[in-house]
């Protein structure tokens, strides 16, 4: 009988084992701190993995106000809903064709929506409605130049042109490869990879043959 006391004292000396915490969100599943409820964040907590994120959770997915940040520079702050952007923000683009480019306002279920500003480098701001991720008023003269340039160099590949190509990485966040275009056929363009973007979708050096749409000017 003493025995068995003894060994039921030294069990409850013992410290509790810590609880496994999970993050729903793929991004996020390297390291969490913060608590817990039946076994998923909740409350106020940091999480990270190929991203960082702090702020607010509700069983396991981001839910209220936070901060997430990728290695590339881009940054989100402001109100989320199950995991999407949902409220009012601010998303900050980092490395890539973007870079510093701002949008301040109202997201939809991850896309902007409503009213919301959006701020270039070079001082043009835009202010309006947005619907389904694309802005809906009257663009500035600036956007305008912008959209016409694109327009001409697409229209056009040439041999030495620089352009960009979008890859998406999980469900939230995107990368750029660059590459320098060293031939043309048709509607094919031959690209030699100079920069392989954050996450290294690619290699520098490579040479890729596709169609010419699937990449776009970098400016």
């Amino acid at each position: 009988m003493k025995q068995m006391m003894v060994a039921a004292m030294l069990l409850l000396a013992q410290p509790a084992l810590a609880q496994e915490c999970r993050v729903l969100d793929p991004q996020l599943q390297g390291s969490y701190r913060g608590p817990c409820v039946n076994g998923l964040a909740e409350g106020k907590g940091v999480a990270s993995g190929a991203a960082t994120y702090e702020g607010e959770f509700k069983a396991g997915r981001k839910h209220g106000h936070g901060v997430k940040t990728w290695p590339n520079g881009d940054r989100y702050e402001g109100e989320l809903a199950e995991d999407l952007r949902h409220g009012e923000g601010v998303y900050t683009w980092g490395r890539g064709p973007w870079q510093g480019q701002r949008y301040e306002g109202s997201y939809v279920a991850d896309k902007r929506e409503g009213l919301g500003v959006y701020r270039w480098p070079d001082g043009d701001i835009y202010k309006g409605p947005w619907q389904a991720d694309r802005f809906t008023g009257e663009p500035t003269p600036l956007m305008l130049a912008r959209g016409r340039q694109e327009l001409e160099a697409r229209a056009a590949p040439a041999l030495g042109d620089k352009v960009c190509k979008e890859v998406e990485i999980g469900t939230e966040q995107r990368d750029w490869v660059r590459g320098v275009i060293e031939a043309t056929q048709a509607t094919f363009i031959g690209v030699r990879i100079e920069d392989p973007g954050t996450f290294k979708q690619a290699r520098a050096g490579d040479h890729r043959w596709e169609p010419a749409t699937a990449w776009e000017p970098c400016f």
